[in-house]
């Protein structure tokens, strides 16, 4: 448990203020740097974070007297480049500073915090719908004004990852102070929100703590992916999507049950504050520093201060130094909006996840009308009645687990680098049935002559379909757009976000005009629209223009007899899927 303490944000700061000397870095034996060093497939291949040692002024001092290195010489592998810049790098795969290589004990930490951080966010989105005739009823408000607290708050969480993931890549930052300076905002703003005195505070105050808090959904992936191998982060994922999907269907039971037992509407609000409480206390003692990146600069950054020598360098702050943090932010956020509309894959499976994203949503305002409306539940009961998606998502993850283990992993395994990208869809061939034969059970079983748990049991095809196509579709965008990942899982998160937002606020007029049969239907038939798309993808992306130009330079490393540009071609993504799929998986 070393390593936390020591990467963790109080081991960083207690080392600042007292130089190092809180929680030292234990010496490691030397490593001969090698032009050649391999570096691991699920690490990111340029300036990755390297572990920062107590001895370092001792051996790069020593090294300077003696000319060779010794048994106490820095492990770090430092590469001299044009300009007298001395490249700090990894001393090789092994290297026991990379989060991929640390004890289990410190992976099962890091997993276990991003967890409860997603779960504390995704539980303030749908716990605030208990209480939104509470809302009404406190601020003289009309229904649409009430859901406007739960449609700002999903919408911010669409717009926060464009703005503020970019910050977690930069390498003097890193992901950790992200996380926490976002969850403590998100703490205070819970305050805030419980306090209000009018609507437009409480809507305000939404829709900044949604911006503030969207790191944990969009960037807990990436963390996630740095310390796991390739075989081992699918479960990892697969694991901390349940959390992001759990989050929302137990909702609406713990807000219902605060606002009965305490008769107001901030109730649920208080209960986030206290949950994001702890969750800021425990990032701040246990949650280690993953970014390659931050761990390398911080390695180089010691060397700098104690030998004097200005040239250690990382490359991640070479690239850093040569581009303008904003003008980047605001290039990345035009392009990531724009990239769904030039590629008709991007386009397609953007618009499937959109339609599921929405229908996550709509269903706090389906539940009431059928469940409170015909069945006559109470608001407790309407919460329980949710139950149905979480037994739905528990037998999808076992499902999916089971896949991975016997199916997936062994044959990416077996295939390497050469694994296609379609080999992800069977999951997702499945969930595409699932979902209109879940709308289409709830629209007509939902009437006072069926029990009302024939449309619970319909609700619980809506988790496989959700749960399984996030899974298989997000992964599958980052296998096939290695280069254009970032921009294509946030431009996904977006637009996905501002549907789920918007669709719970047309709602009502839905419901008012064709009713829960044919307003369910309508959904149904587009989702049965929707279902050939993981079928068809194998032969439309290979008339993809990313494809084509991906293709093509392959074609030209081979050319060249190029064999480490081919290589790099194959395998990027590794790297890139690990923030890809990441930051999928699920911001849901």
């Amino acid at each position: 448990m070393d390593i936390v303490l020591r990467e963790s944000t109080f081991g960083q700061l207690a080392n600042y203020f007292r130089h190092g000397k809180a929680f030292p870095y234990p010496n490691l034996p030397s490593r001969s740097p090698s032009p050649n060093s391999e570096k691991p497939n699920d690490a990111k291949p340029v300036s990755a974070d390297v572990r920062p040692v107590s001895s370092d002024i001792e051996a790069v001092s020593g090294e300077a007297k003696s000319g060779s290195s010794d048994d106490k010489s820095v492990p770090t592998e430092v590469k001299p480049v044009p300009g007298d810049i001395k490249l700090v790098d990894w001393t090789g795969p092994d290297d026991p500073d990379m989060p991929c290589n640390w004890p289990r004990s410190t992976k099962l930490v890091t997993t276990a915090n991003i967890m409860f951080m997603t779960f504390a966010f995704y539980l303030a989105s749908a716990i605030y719908t208990s209480g939104i005739l509470a809302v009404e009823d406190r601020f003289d408000a009309t229904l649409i004004d009430g859901t406007l607290g739960l449609s700002l708050f999903v919408i911010a969480y669409g717009v926060g990852p464009l703005l503020l993931s970019p910050l977690s890549s930069v390498p003097s930052i890193g992901r950790s102070p992200v996380y926490v300076i976002g969850m403590f905002i998100f703490f205070i703003l819970q305050i805030g929100t419980a306090e209000a005195k009018n609507l437009q505070t409480v809507l305000v105050l939404r829709f900044f703590a949604g911006f503030a808090g969207s790191p944990s959904i969009s960037t807990g992936g990436a963390s996630l992916s740095e310390i796991y191998d390739a075989a081992h982060r699918a479960y990892a994922i697969s694991l901390w999507a349940c959390a992001a999907v759990a989050a929302p269907v137990m909702g609406p039971l713990l807000g219902a049950a605060l606002v009965r037992r305490y008769h107001t509407w901030a109730a649920p609000i208080w209960l986030i504050m206290g949950l994001s409480a702890v969750s800021v206390i425990f990032l701040i003692f246990t949650l280690p520093e993953t970014s390659y990146d931050n761990i390398l600069y911080r390695r180089a950054r010691r060397l700098r201060q104690q030998t004097g020598d200005p040239s250690y360098r990382t490359q991640g702050e070479i690239d850093a130094a040569c581009r303008s943090l904003t003008r980047s932010i605001a290039k990345q956020v035009v392009d990531d909006i724009m990239l769904a509309f030039v590629d008709p894959i991007i386009l397609f499976l953007n618009l499937h996840i959109m339609l599921l994203y929405g229908l996550l949503y709509l269903w706090f305002e389906f539940f009431p009308f059928v469940f409170g409306g015909i069945y006559g539940f109470t608001e407790v009961e309407q919460g329980l009645a949710f139950f149905g998606i979480l037994v739905g998502t528990v037998i999808s993850y076992i499902g999916y687990t089971i896949w991975l283990r016997y199916r997936y992993v062994p044959m990416m395994r077996r295939v390497g680098a050469d694994v296609q990208p379609e080999s992800r869809l069977p999951p997702a061939q499945i969930g595409a049935f699932c979902v209109p034969i879940c709308l289409f059970i709830f629209a007509w079983t939902s009437r006072a002559s069926v029990p009302w748990i024939v449309p619970i049991i319909g609700t619980a095809f809506f988790a496989p379909g959700i749960y399984l196509s996030f899974q298989s579709v997000l992964n599958y965008l980052g296998d096939a757009y290695p280069r254009y990942v970032a921009g294509v899982f946030a431009g996904n998160a977006f637009w996905r976000s501002v549907v789920g937002g918007a669709l719970p606020l047309a709602a009502p007029s839905m419901l008012r005009s064709l009713g829960i049969n044919w307003a369910s239907s309508t959904l149904g038939f587009i989702s049965i629209a929707m279902v050939p798309i993981p079928f068809v993808l194998d032969w439309v992306r290979h008339t993809s223009l990313f494809e084509l130009e991906w293709q093509e330079l392959i074609r030209l490393a081979v050319r060249r007899e190029d064999p480490l540009l081919e290589q790099t071609c194959k395998l990027d993504l590794a790297p890139s899927l690990s923030h890809g799929s990441l930051h999928a998986i699920i911001s849901f």
